[in-house]
């Protein structure tokens, strides 16, 4: 299964700019932390298919990290300046988490001497 990289879930306009929000998924190979829930990415009948049972299992594993994102744009911005603005952004956030894992401050913890981790 190729993972998605970029869902957009919704559109809108106020007549002047139009927004556009989705979700961002990050794979992860360093220190998953699991979680109970799976995507926010829900089924539309007819519209979308939303996130699989494996996608959702694997955010559930904390393997995938789900992150909710929404920008605005002018209105006329052309689809494919969008699209690689959010290529970019997603690769921006990618190499962040690289090598550090999505949850590199859980546990962290300061005493009011020092900052340590559980």
């Amino acid at each position: 299964m190729t993972t998605k990289q970029i869902i957009v879930l919704s559109q809108g306009s106020n007549g002047t700019d139009v927004t556009v929000s989705g979700l961002f998924w990050f794979p992860i190979t360093k220190n998953p932390v699991p979680q109970t829930a799976g995507s926010a990415w829900a089924a539309v009948t007819g519209v979308s298919t939303g996130a699989a049972s494996a996608e959702n299992a694997a955010i559930q594993a904390g393997t995938i990290r789900e992150e909710s994102w929404s920008y605005s744009f002018a209105i006329g911005t052309p689809v494919a300046t969008i699209e690689s603005f959010l290529q970019q952004k997603w690769t921006v956030r990618n190499t962040q988490l690289n090598g550090q894992g999505g949850y590199q401050y859980f546990g962290s913890y300061y005493d009011g001497t020092a900052w340590g981790q559980t």
